[in-house]
């Protein structure tokens, strides 16, 4: 008897891990005994609070256990897991994996989704995600969208939502049909008789959670609750001083911009642009409780091979908290935000989206132009109010979507056409048009200095990247300022304010008078854009108030995006030009034709025709026009057209009258007899360009339309009338 529980004691004594107990006890003797700067023990006081019932998580600094034993930390550091390698092997073992948070529950907040981030996904792989249970003081320490870190065990827990999936159910019946026992197959398998398989699945048990980069990463750049001495005592002495010189930079405007897009040539509105939307301004609440939106949204409209793409792809490198989707592929719901049946409780629970993914940070939409319009409409609260309202299967929530988004563009048909405005060149509503601070032309122009010069940069990415890339602050640094930077609020002094409103007023008596036309109209929201991109500016500087010169960099900023691309001259001789070409050539096949006639015909020909054409082109110069002054008086002659219209003033429809109404109109500016002369010139190459080129008037003979069969017999005063089609613009 004692011999067999002698037996069965040895059979099931634990094995010795010699390992994990030496590492124990030196990890013991590290607590009990490792100091600091000023010699005290770090963080034995803090291990004995452990003993509270409240308390059960100790922050061990890896950099002090690498200090104190190099042989312990590297025993520690053993392996990294991710999810990818979460399989059964690994059931019970203390490990540490990578995610990004993508679903949190509303009714157990113990309970979060993790998946794969973009930098560890393997190409052409689809994200894995896991479920994560977390325990304690950890429970609601990540949001959807946080990138963590999370310490602890992958452990087995039954499948219940297995359980719940419609099946076969057993059935019992008194009566017994004339077939019973004569089946010709037999029961296959339990399933048959409505038994159920229990299976189970994978969760990670979380003991600890923590920012993917615990000082300048994750969900802290932008957080509000931090201080600038809270920061610097996160920094090392090294790390501070290298802040305080950026800080004193004279050219840190200048030198920010080339450290952040060092492989873009050019474009150097585009980079400030971006660089205050890193900053942002103030966000401010109201006494009535308004908030105030401090975020500054940028679109980059451009022909292609412009670096649209490229300044999307950097701000996402960057930008710890970033999200980068495609317009064409992203609906409405994936943007925002999705009401999904929970698997286990068949409840209806919310997916974060996009924008809500990208919470304080950015949002970088590509192809933005390509959306769906009903998708456009999603994001009008997400860009100005700064949060998602869902109503739907039950579900009423207002969320949280306080980004920033860098959207890019392409101009409808493909290329930027100088002679539109901007709101004719991209397919956007104007409420969508009118939430983005900024708007940035992007236009791919011949230029051979500027040609050689973006060819000398790319074939030197290609052929020595690391002597090319020339950075004078290393992306880690300008994370820290940006961290430090963003916890400055400034106030607008009262010199300031009365400059923004001085320029405001500027803009919107330009926009009224119809002078220089406008992008779009000026609204009280690009008043709130000169405030927010001045703050930033302040903030970019660490200034507790803004000054002039600040305002006056957003005013140019804001003005850039404003008045529309320089459009080249109309030409009124194009006509005339056209039939000169044409002339030439068919002057050029006759002399041909006559060669064989005569050597000297030939040549006096050609002596005679260059000498009548030299004394015709000596005294002709091109007729050009402006094309604001081209759209001014084309809107006038559409106006004065479809008033008489309206009047039934059959008098005033002709051509000739009006030539002479607009004469009339313009006689207190003309002073002599040749001014005159020419005036009427233009307005008639001007009626005649409206129709044979614009096609915004027709012209009705006396027999019907021009140009129509029975309408041969040409009339020389037709009738002018607007094309039904045509559309005035604003």
């Amino acid at each position: 008897m004692d011999l067999a529980a002698g037996d069965a004691g040895a059979a099931h004594q634990q094995l010795r891990d010699e390992v994990a107990e030496k590492c124990q006890k030196l990890f013991q003797d590290f607590l009990e005994e490792f100091q600091n700067s000023d010699g005290e023990v770090k963080y034995l006081h803090d291990a004995e609070e452990l003993i509270r019932p409240e308390r059960n998580t100790l922050i061990v600094s890896f950099v002090d256990l690498e200090q104190f034993n190099q042989q312990l930390s590297t025993t520690v550091q053993e392996e990294f897991y991710r999810i990818r390698e979460l399989t059964s092997a690994r059931i019970g073992s203390l490990m540490r994996i990578s995610g990004q948070v993508v679903r949190t529950h509303p009714v157990h907040p113990e309970l979060v989704r993790i998946q794969e981030t973009q930098a560890e996904l393997p190409r052409g792989s689809i994200p894995r995600s896991v479920e994560v249970i977390l325990r304690a003081e950890a429970v609601e320490s990540a949001q959807a969208g946080d990138k963590c870190d999370f310490t602890g065990s992958l452990i087995v827990v039954p499948d219940v939502a297995q359980l719940s999936t419609p099946g076969v159910r057993a059935e019992t019946g008194s009566r017994v049909s004339g077939t019973e026992g004569y089946e010709t197959e037999g029961i296959r398998g339990l399933r048959a008789l409505g038994v159920r398989d229990l299976s189970y699945k994978l969760v990670f048990l979380a003991c600890y959670v923590a920012p993917t980069n615990p000082r300048f990463g994750g969900k802290e750049l932008r957080d509000e609750e931090q201080t600038a001495e809270s920061i610097k005592n996160q920094m090392s002495v090294k790390e501070w001083e290298k802040v305080f010189e950026m800080s004193q930079d004279k050219n840190l405007y200048h030198n920010l911009c080339t450290s952040l897009f060092p492989t873009v040539h050019g474009n150097d509105e585009v980079k400030r642009g971006i660089l205050l939307m890193l900053f942002g301004g103030v966000p401010k609440t109201t006494a009535e409780g308004t908030s105030l939106r401090g975020d500054i949204n940028v679109c980059i409209v451009g022909d292609p091979s412009t670096a649209k793409s490229q300044f999307l792809k950097h701000v996402e490198e960057f930008s710890p908290r970033a999200v980068y989707t495609s317009g064409k592929a992203s609906s409405a719901a994936g943007l925002t935000a999705a009401v999904v049946k929970d698997e286990e409780s068949h409840e209806f629970v919310i997916e974060a989206g996009a924008l809500m993914l990208a919470d304080n940070g950015v949002c970088c939409i590509d192809e933005f132009d390509k959306m769906d319009i009903r998708d456009q409409v999603a994001i009008h609260e997400a860009m100005e109010q700064q949060t998602i309202s869902i109503t739907k299967a039950g579900v009423k929530a207002t969320l949280n979507a306080r980004t920033s988004i860098l959207a890019a563009a392409n101009p409808v048909g493909g290329r930027y056409d100088r002679s539109k405005s901007l709101k004719q060149n991209i397919n956007l509503s104007a409420p969508i048009m009118s939430r983005f601070d900024l708007f940035f032309i992007l236009v791919d122009e011949c230029n051979e200095v500027t040609d050689y010069a973006i060819a000398r940069r790319i074939v030197d990415l290609h052929s020595r990247i690391e002597e090319s890339v020339d950075r004078i602050y290393s992306l880690d640094d300008i994370r820290r300022y940006l961290l430090f930077a963003r916890q400055f609020k400034p106030k607008i002094s009262k010199e300031s304010e009365d400059f923004i409103v001085e320029q405001y007023k500027r803009l919107r008596q330009r926009d009224g008078s119809g002078v220089i036309k406008s992008s779009w109209r000026i609204t009280v929201r690009q008043l709130e854009s000169m405030i927010r991109l001045s703050e930033a500016m302040a903030r970019m500087h660490c200034c507790d108030e803004v000054h002039p010169k600040h305002v006056k960099e957003a005013f140019r900023l804001l003005n850039k995006s404003i008045i529309r691309v320089e459009t080249p001259d109309v030409n009124l001789d194009q006509d005339d030009e056209q039939q000169m070409e044409d002339q030439e050539a068919e002057d050029g096949v006759n002399d041909g034709a006559d060669a064989p006639t005569g050597g000297n015909s030939l040549v006096n020909g050609i002596s005679d025709h260059s000498e009548d054409a030299n004394k015709d082109a000596a005294p002709k110069a091109s007729m050009k026009l402006g094309f604001s002054e081209y759209r001014r008086i084309s809107n006038l002659i559409v106006l004065h057209l479809r008033k008489a219209e309206e009047e039934e003033d059959d008098s005033s429809l002709k051509k000739s009258d009006l030539i002479n109404w607009y004469l009339k109109e313009i006689e207190s500016e003309i002073e002599s007899e040749e001014e005159l002369i020419n005036r009427k010139k233009i307005i008639e190459r001007i009626i005649h360009r409206l129709i044979h080129y614009d096609h915004i008037l027709i012209e009705l003979t006396h027999t019907g339309l021009k140009g129509s069969a029975e309408g041969e017999s040409f009339d020389e005063d037709p009738y002018l009338v607007v094309n039904p089609n045509y559309q005035l613009e604003d």
